[in-house]
């Protein structure tokens, strides 16, 4: 493959880092919305419906269940039509949601707010912005990565203060309603910003030299789809995607309960929940910017071993040494989010990278789901978390095993 000597920072003043700000703002919104976003709201359902934190966690799992069913098949749209204008669509579903998620009363009707949900983050979530910076960047590309996907953990710091904000002074049904303009928000960046390739603005990938011209995606460097297939790499990722995403979401929408259990105040669950989503922020930026520095297997590795210790020591640690627990499971996390997308990219290229990525996010979003889900029947049956926290544990341990067969295909 042909590069140009470029400076690494020289993307910073093109469009090519308008890119990777639109992706973390289109990261920020749609995971704000769908993830970090909703937990104050199920606090405020529990006590006025007396719903189960259990029977509601299965909401998550009708969200990545419909996230799995759509990927492989947005991930061919992706290669064939570009991802701008499915983001614009998921801002619209975003909308959508919110507003019905605003009448909702029953368990009934979360879920079928949780399918809309589910086609959003589809649509402009994790894949459409993974495959978004794998077409813009050749170079640089785990830093401009990490800065994208970095927009996932600001979300906490942004639509979960909102939402207890709002929450308390409007109550349920126009907290959603004001909420939910964070969807057209997203829309309106996506169609004014987001471009789904360089050579849209007379550019080229960065990194690559300027005469290599692309006319369609078939000359895109890569490997072809049903040989990525065929790979014992591809199975390896994709059981780390399982098993790094249960731990994940699990932890994203139990770690406040646990906390509770621990005998923190809710106050206290949720700066927490903030400190894990802090070390998460901090570890997406670092290891994205280690993985331009050196090989992305072993950064990804690292990330294991670390996201695998973090929730041992949370199986273990009490009261007085549990945040110290979630920094350390929280600096793998980031790690990881960044990693697996750019490992994807980075072993089997972007000429198929929507496909692969689609199909990868099956994984994800099985994992995620059952995390969730999983965590809640474990807190019902043994009445605290530490079970589930040293399943993450056996769970990571083994994607780190399998994580030595990962490599790099020839293209």
């Amino acid at each position: 493959m042909t590069t140009t000597s470029v400076k690494p920072s020289a993307w910073l003043s093109s469009y090519h880092g308008v890119i990777a700000l639109m992706g973390m703002l289109v990261m920020l919104i749609c995971n704000g919305m769908v993830l970090s976003g909703l937990t104050p709201f199920r606090f405020a359902f529990a006590e006025k419906y007396q719903w189960q934190m259990q029977q509601m966690n299965f909401a998550d799992l009708v969200t990545f269940g419909v996230v799995g069913i759509l990927a492989p098949f947005l991930g061919a749209l992706m290669d064939r039509i570009g991802v701008r204008k499915l983001m614009m669509l998921g801002g619209v579903m975003l909308i959508i949601g919110y507003f019905c998620y605003a009448q909702v009363t029953t368990l009934a009707g979360m879920y079928g707010v949780h399918v809309i949900l589910g086609a959003a983050v589809a649509l402009s979530g994790l894949v459409p912005a993974s495959r978004l910076i794998g077409r813009w960047f050749e170079l640089q590309r785990g830093t401009a990565m990490g800065i994208t996907l970095a927009g996932s953990s600001i979300a906490s710091f942004v639509f979960y203060p909102l939402a207890v904000k709002f929450i308390a002074a409007d109550g349920l049904s126009l907290a959603f309603q004001k909420l939910a303009w964070g969807g057209m928000v997203l829309t309106f960046l996506a169609a004014l910003l987001v471009r789904d390739r360089p050579e849209d603005m007379g550019l080229s990938t960065f990194g690559q030299s300027a005469d290599r011209k692309v006319t369609n995606e078939s000359q895109l460097p890569g490997v072809e789809f049903q040989d990525v297939l065929r790979s014992s790499s591809f199975w390896c990722l994709a059981l780390g995607a399982a098993s790094t995403f249960f731990a994940m979401l699990g932890a994203l929408y139990n770690v406040p309960a646990h906390l509770v259990d621990l005998g923190f105040d809710r106050a206290g669950a949720g700066k927490g929940l903030q400190a894990m989503l802090t070390a998460a922020l901090v570890g997406k930026f670092l290891f994205g910017l280690l993985s331009d520095l050196a090989k992305p297997k072993l950064v990804y590795i690292a990330n294991l071993a670390l996201m695998a210790l973090g929730a041992l020591f949370i199986a273990m640690a009490g009261k007085d040494h549990v945040l110290w627990a979630l920094g350390f499971f929280g600096l793998g996390w980031g790690g990881l989010y960044t990693m697996l997308q750019l490992l994807a990219v980075e072993s089997f290229g972007i000429r198929s990278a929507g496909r692969v990525l689609g199909t990868i996010a099956i994984f994800d979003a099985v994992g995620g789901g059952l995390g969730s889900y999983v965590m809640g029947i474990i807190r019902t049956q043994h009445g605290n978390y530490v079970p589930a926290f040293y399943l993450m544990f056996g769970l990571i341990t083994l994607a780190t095993i399998a994580s030595f067969w990962i490599k790099r295909l020839r293209y």
